[in-house]
């Protein structure tokens, strides 16, 4: 083992280094855990170059927060610069809680944690060097967003998933950041001070009334937007005067991708057609309606044109206005074949001129029945595009 480890200054223990099985006694899988844990704290003290790298992802370790310990001030003190635990406990409810002395290795550059309780001690002072932060189901204290990332000056991409702890309402403020990616209960969020940011992830599971003029003035750099229908709703939550178009429209957006749409809300459809009609320069745009349109489908056979597809012909989108004029991929994924999902590709079919593909997936729940009646009432709209491909059904892609 001596010989082993002194060569490899990156080491990654996972599920190829020990398996915790899930079906075992309690006491078995203590035992387990812990002679897991002392085998790498072992390899550990027998590694006596550099390590640069240290990745732990084993699934089913029960309690062993003595020896996580044990590793985790090890490695701090041996100028680690890439760290990363994603603790998958049995007991979901078990959070292990970081030893105060990560927080001293200062040559950290990417940090990424999951199960961790992440909070830092008084004496924190910032990593300086670090460029990536990833944080999964972790608490975090609720100074977090407004202490932390200002003792990071260099952070380029933060993630956080499904972390309890703080506050529903956020400011972020960090001049570094290019990529930011949040999930979970969010209540009001600005962008102030991140001058280089060009990709936001934004999946939110409560919303409340937002100035989402003012959110998106923000993020004038923005590139690339993933979000869901909550965000819409946070946009749109109580607010009846959407505008059609954002007085500052985004330029640098090419990429918008929504999941979980939900068009039996008109607001939430004013706010889809403008962030559509606000995104000039948009190359790629991907839907995914939620499930539940299905029973909207329902609701719908009787008309021949949704509310939202006569929200978009009421659009002028002719000459230098056409907001589709650079789109090149269009997709629907899970496709609940709605009048809704018609109306659209119907719209981009006529309006994209530089149009390459449009790529449509069907819900596996969709009968055979109505997926044949969507797909040849598409292939007959008119496609102002030479070079459209029409793709149905389609292998999913992640765009």
């Amino acid at each position: 083992m001596e010989a082993f480890v002194e060569k490899h200054p990156q080491l990654v223990f996972d599920k190829r280094f020990a398996q915790i099985d899930r079906e075992a006694e309690s006491e078995r899988k203590l035992v387990r855990s812990k002679l897991t844990m002392l085998n790498i704290y072992k390899a550990l003290l027998l590694h006596d170059g550099p390590i640069t790298k240290f990745k732990f992802s084993i699934p089913g370790l029960v309690s062993c927060d003595d020896e996580m310990d044990l590793i985790v001030l090890y490695l701090s003190n041996k100028g680690v610069q890439d760290f990363a635990i994603w603790f998958h406990s049995l007991d979901h409810e078990y959070v292990y809680e970081m030893h105060s002395s990560l927080f001293s290795a200062l040559h950290l550059i990417s940090l990424e944690l999951q199960g961790c309780e992440f909070t830092p001690p008084s004496w924190f002072e910032g990593f300086s060097k670090l460029t990536h932060l990833g944080l999964e189901e972790s608490p975090l204290p609720y100074d977090f967003f407004e202490n932390f990332l200002a003792k990071c000056p260099l952070l380029e991409y933060l993630r956080v998933i499904d972390c309890d702890g703080p506050p529903d309402k956020l400011q972020i403020v960090s001049p570094s950041l290019k990529s930011f990616h949040f999930a979970g209960p969010l209540k009001g969020i600005s962008f102030k001070g991140t001058p280089l940011l060009s990709f936001v992830a934004l999946f939110l599971y409560e919303t409340s009334t937002h100035d989402m003029v003012a959110l998106f003035v923000s993020i004038p750099t923005i590139q690339v937007l993933w979000t869901n229908g909550g965000f819409l709703k946070h946009l749109s939550a109580g607010n009846r005067n959407v505008p059609t178009r954002l007085p500052s429209p985004l330029q640098q957006l090419e990429v918008l991708k929504i999941i979980e749409l939900d068009f039996d809300s008109l607001e939430q459809e004013h706010v889809f057609v403008c962030l559509i009609m606000s995104s000039p320069n948009l190359r790629r745009l991907k839907i995914e309606l939620d499930p539940n349109m299905l029973d909207l489908e329902n609701k719908s056979t009787k008309t021949e044109v949704s509310s939202i597809g006569r929200l978009l012909e009421a659009e002028d989108c002719t000459g230098p206005s056409n907001c589709l004029q650079h789109l090149r991929e269009f997709i629907i994924e899970d496709s609940c074949g709605t009048q809704v999902e018609l109306d659209l590709v119907r719209f981009v079919l006529g309006n994209a001129p530089l149009l390459q593909r449009v790529y449509i997936t069907a819900a596996y729940n969709l009968s055979s029945k109505k997926v044949m009646k969507f797909s040849m009432e598409a292939l007959r709209y008119k496609r102002v595009s030479k070079e459209a491909e029409f793709i149905y059904p389609w292998v999913d892609k992640d765009i």
